[in-house]
């Protein structure tokens, strides 16, 4: 094989080699991935791999402060092979290292400073971890970061004190996204009208909704919330259209009375009572949005007057996805059921159950059937086209094999239907195929 593919065009070895390369999020290969590998296989391979620039212009780094005192020569290697095509340099560096022996303890920070100068226009990713240089942080820098698109910074012992500004990434032009894990992203001097994506861990309300104010055009907008004290309201955000709160239950949702989101389509959050339930048909009335996708963990205790509060508010609802669903989620079910008027434009239902249940296929079938075979006497502008069901166990008895089979006559007839159960206690092997 190695001497066969050099009796190709030298533009098709090195589209294969190409073919060779890791994810793009890997970090900088060992010799065992391409294109280290390539060049270490014969004399002729390696000359091929060190003649197609297109294997070493990309590189993606993860360093340690060990690591960070010897990438120099490794760089000095790679990057003069990209020839004249342009570099995409990504860096994640994770401050703390475990008995770490050097003689001059702040080497790696000089060094982790030196290497964000000196390829300055050429870093598309930049993820700092604690400790990390505070001066290339506080400092403007002396050159563009002209292709930098991401930034993940997490909080340490650097932070400016007073109002002191960190500039050291303020002159980023395609600066995009922004993930800040502790602390508060209102100390950094960031282009933040370009900002698109925005992710804040470890936030308390007040400082979400300080830093959204300073973003206007912001499209996708996660964040987790560990704190439950109120916020002020700001002006409209015009331009957002996904929000999600992770681990927010309670804190999240009360986030939610300080923003008005007229562009939202996507929301994804965690609600136990009535209370979180308001906080959500409040925005869809004060935006108002067009919400069409909405992703919930149902809490274990929701009434059939909890599920119509809220399905009452979201006639343009697309796709709803019920996330670590309890037993209480069938008493939704069965309103959908019941009431084609709610949730008119629903089109996909994807059920994942938090733990082991008995699934009441009886009560699928029916529902699946009346949102795909709608009566005449039923005036609905959509019919539900795809279902999915994350199940850890399921149990179906005798009783529920007609229902099963009605299950795989929906599939059979264009409904996508997906059922990943983690665990059989009966299930008909001849249906296996046909619900899946």
């Amino acid at each position: 094989m190695g001497s066969y593919i050099l009796t190709l065009p030298f533009e098709i070895i090195a589209q294969i080699f190409v073919f060779c390369l890791p994810p793009e999020d890997d970090a900088l290969p060992w010799r065992t991935e391409a294109p280290l590998l390539l060049a270490g296989i014969c004399r002729h391979w390696r000359d091929a791999a060190m003649a197609t620039h297109e294997l070493w212009n990309t590189v993606h780094l993860s360093l340690r402060p060990r690591s960070v005192l010897k990438v120099a020569p490794l760089l000095d290697f790679w990057i003069p092979r990209a020839g004249n095509l342009p570099l995409s340099m990504s860096l994640i560096y994770k401050g703390a290292e475990w008995n770490l022996e050097v003689t001059d303890p702040e080497a790696p920070q000089r060094k982790l400073e030196a290497l964000l100068k000196e390829y300055a226009p050429h870093w598309t990713s930049i993820e700092l971890m604690p400790p990390f240089p505070t001066r290339a942080l506080l400092a403007s820098p002396d050159k563009d970061l002209a292709s930098l698109k991401r930034l993940v910074l997490r909080y340490g012992p650097w932070a400016p004190s007073g109002n002191q500004l960190a500039r050291g990434f303020s002159q980023a032009p395609r600066l995009r996204e922004l993930h800040m894990i502790s602390g508060s992203p209102t100390i950094l001097a960031l282009p933040w009208e370009q900002l698109t994506t925005l992710r804040l861990d470890n936030s308390a309300p007040v400082e979400c909704v300080r830093t959204l104010a300073l973003v206007p055009n912001l499209v996708n907008f996660t964040a987790t919330i560990w704190t439950a004290s109120p916020a002020p309201s700001i002006p409209p955000l015009t331009r957002l259209e996904s929000l999600t709160f992770n681990l927010s239950h309670t804190r999240g949702p009360a986030l939610l009375n300080s923003l008005t989101l007229p562009a939202l389509h996507h929301l994804d959050l965690d609600i136990e009572d009535v209370r979180e339930i308001t906080s959500v048909t409040s925005l869809t009335t004060r935006s108002p949005c067009f919400l069409r996708s909405l992703s919930i963990r149902v809490g274990t205790h929701w009434t059939a007057d909890y599920f119509l509060q809220l399905f009452s508010a979201l006639d343009l609802l697309e796709d709803l996805d019920l996330r670590k669903a309890a037993k209480s989620v069938d008493i939704g079910l069965v309103l959908l059921k019941m009431q084609p008027h709610l949730l008119p434009n629903l089109r996909t239902l994807s059920i994942r159950r938090a733990s082991a249940a008995h699934e009441d296929a009886e009560l699928l079938a029916d529902l699946l059937e009346s949102r795909w075979n709608v009566p005449e006497t039923v005036s609905l502008p959509v019919q539900m086209t795809a279902f999915r069901l994350d199940s850890p166990l399921v149990e179906v008895s005798d009783l529920d094999r007609s229902a099963v089979l009605r299950l795989a006559r929906l599939r059979k007839e264009g409904m996508d239907i997906q059922i990943r159960l983690s665990f059989y206690l009966w299930f008909p092997m001849s249906l296996r195929p046909n619900v899946h």
